[in-house]
């Protein structure tokens, strides 16, 4: 069938699902003259992803991602990434040092942040989506770079996604825009500068700082990437992870009296905590996990049969360069594989999903190698909002998503109100 009007007309995740829904564990469409395979089940996504992962390279979204993500792991296959994904600095060796070092900054910015907006116990509605996209690329300056990114590299990176989130719709996309290759050049110098600055005076928590002490066999320039990318890659992760928690516990009082009721003892208990104590709270990460089930940040991945290589999937024989989509949206949502797919449920997380059917930060050795930064950054954020200030967001509000550079991000905003907690 050919799905290239369809995708013309609705958001990929949507009309993925609504394959899914009509079609089952396998199907094939076609955009333009490229067949593509839609997969929507455990043994064939395990397939793809980890038994036969050597026939099936990362090509899409190369064309739209390259001049913002460069050289990085992310767009990157084979032995390149074998040695990328081994010295990403999300690798190295006591990383969790790194994430338990990093704890109070992300609590100190978000209390900042939220005195800023709305500094009394009198209600304030705010467009709580872009305070907490502005929130996330200010911790991820700070955690990330060691520097406090002013509104002038806000407008740089929003320049970069715009640009990727534009590229991404083109049948032939070409940057041609003066503004875009200007504010990239600055966003990549500013970076370099900011690594070669930290090596020479490490006196941060900050992840360069903590690199100084490592054996890196990356260049400059590819540090540089990866470090962007962690950036165009991550903090769009953080803000939905966040956005859908807020929302969804919106809906959900009893939910969210219990989320409280966890903060508030772990608060009391607690002064200076660990990761390894944010991971004890039970209940927030099973909150966690079932709003990035109905919301996974990256709804879809995208693998390509190897040039020259012929794969036998689902029993079908695929040509090389066959496209295979997996929908993290359209299979978290599939009754075929989850009970009540569409009832918020945390409690359904008492046990650990099967194998292959839950995958927000994708699966198999190519997972996402920022995850569990994007978790503690979330329940930190979390944490800390909750544990101070009430947040209910405006029963006008639908969190109907639209998808933008390689995510998703409601469609109308996440309009709320927000008042400070007043002292006991």
């Amino acid at each position: 069938m050919s799905g290239s009007q369809d995708f013309a007309s609705t958001d990929p995740h949507k009309k993925l699902y609504e394959y899914a829904q009509k079609y089952g564990d396998i199907m094939c469409f076609w955009l333009g003259n490229i067949p593509n395979i839609l997969i929507n089940e455990p043994k064939l996504i395990e397939q793809v992803l980890v038994t036969d992962i050597d026939n099936f390279y990362k090509n899409s979204p190369r064309k739209a991602a390259k001049p913002v993500m460069n050289g990085s792991l992310f767009l990157s296959n084979g032995k390149d990434w074998e040695f990328k994904r081994r010295n990403h600095p999300f690798s190295a060796n006591e990383i969790s040092t790194y994430f338990d070092d990093v704890l109070p900054l992300i609590q100190t910015c978000t209390r900042e942040h939220l005195e800023k907006l709305q500094p009394s116990s009198s209600p304030k509605n705010v467009e709580m989506f872009d305070e907490l996209t502005h929130l996330s690329f200010r911790i991820f300056g700070l955690t990330i770079l060691g520097a406090e990114m002013g509104e002038d590299f806000f407008s740089y990176f929003m320049t970069l996604m715009n640009e990727m989130n534009s590229r991404g719709t083109q049948v032939f996309p070409v940057s041609l825009s003066f503004k875009f290759w200007s504010e990239r050049n600055k966003w990549f110098k500013f970076i370099e500068n900011q690594i070669n600055a930290q090596q020479k005076d490490r006196n941060g928590v900050d992840l360069i700082a903590f690199l100084t002490g490592t054996n890196t066999e990356l260049s400059l320039e590819q540090l540089r990437d990866e470090l962007s990318t962690i950036f165009t890659a991550g903090t769009r992760n953080v803000v939905i992870a966040v956005a859908a928690v807020l929302y969804l516990c919106s809906r959900h009082p009893e939910a969210k009296q219990k989320l409280q009721l966890e903060i508030e003892e772990f608060e009391s208990q607690k002064n200076d905590f660990h990761v390894s104590d944010i991971n004890q709270l039970t209940y927030l990460n099973k909150v966690v996990k079932e709003a990035l089930r109905l919301y996974p940040a990256v709804p879809l991945f995208i693998r390509e049969v190897l040039p020259g290589k012929s794969v036998v999937l689902g029993g079908h024989s695929l040509p090389e360069k066959t496209q295979i989509f997996i929908s993290s949206w359209a299979f978290h949502r599939s009754p075929n594989h989850w009970e009540n797919p569409d009832t918020f449920a945390p409690e359904r997380f008492d046990t650990e999903p099967r194998l292959f059917h839950y995958f927000p930060f994708g699966a198999g050795p190519r997972a996402c190698v920022g995850m569990y930064f994007t978790l503690v950054c979330t329940k930190m954020i979390l944490l800390t909002m909750l544990s101070e200030y009430s947040i209910n967001v405006a029963p006008s509000c639908t969190f109907d998503t639209r998808y933008f550079a390689g995510t998703i991000m409601p469609r109308d905003g996440l309009l709320s109100q927000i008042q400070k907690k007043v002292a006991v």
